[in-house]
């Protein structure tokens, strides 16, 4: 019994460390697109960057597109393949692997779709009520959206930054108290397993 104690006792400690190491240890790639070029970012949790991680790019299809590696601030850029979904893959090395999936739209598929075409026999009437002449539906689609994505960046990226942030005092503290709980409650069973043989 004593041994199957300490060995329960032993195997909960490997666990929470273990957790407290592999989530200081995490790793996070964050990715974006501007003008036909993808920028990616790299850091560890606790802001590290990755330096020298590998970078790969899928297609929806899983086929490798191109790779690369981080500089020394964890940043990699490249020009957009194609304008499909794409998974992008950070390894940085030990094991520490993440994705970030980047959609088409995202790389301006729809703003550098071209309008469709007009028939011949169907001129386009210029509407009394548009203020902009020569834009389309489709043009000011295009320009809403670059405009949200750029506004939307700097929110993506402080969305990442919180989730990069490691334990905090409560969770180290609340992990100390349960490994202490353990240790307390193990140490009631042995001395209630002595009380009896006495």
């Amino acid at each position: 019994m004593k041994r199957l104690l300490n060995g329960l006792l032993l195997l909960v400690v490997v666990m929470v460390v273990g957790n407290g190491v592999a989530q200081a240890h995490k790793v996070t790639i964050f990715a974006w697109a501007e003008g036909g070029q993808v920028f990616t970012q790299s850091k560890f949790s606790g802001g590290k960057t990755v330096k020298n991680g590998k970078v790969e790019v899928f297609d929806t299809q899983g086929e490798l597109l191109m790779e690369g590696r981080t500089d020394d601030k964890g940043e990699f850029s490249f020009e957009a393949p194609k304008a499909v979904d794409l998974n992008i893959v950070l390894t940085a090395g030990m094991g520490h692997q993440n994705s970030w999936r980047l959609s088409a739209v995202d790389l301006g598929a729809a703003a550098s779709a071209p309008p469709p075409a007009v028939a011949p026999e169907a001129p386009i009437q210029p509407s009394p009520q548009a203020d902009a002449p020569g834009l389309t539906p489709q043009a000011v689609e295009a320009i809403v959206a670059r405009q949200l994505e750029q506004k939307l960046q700097p929110l993506t990226r402080m969305m990442v930054a919180a989730q990069e942030r490691g334990p905090s005092a409560s969770d180290i503290f609340g992990g100390i108290g349960y490994i202490l709980g353990l240790v307390g409650l193990g140490a009631y069973v042995r001395y209630r397993k002595d009380g009896r043989r006495s």
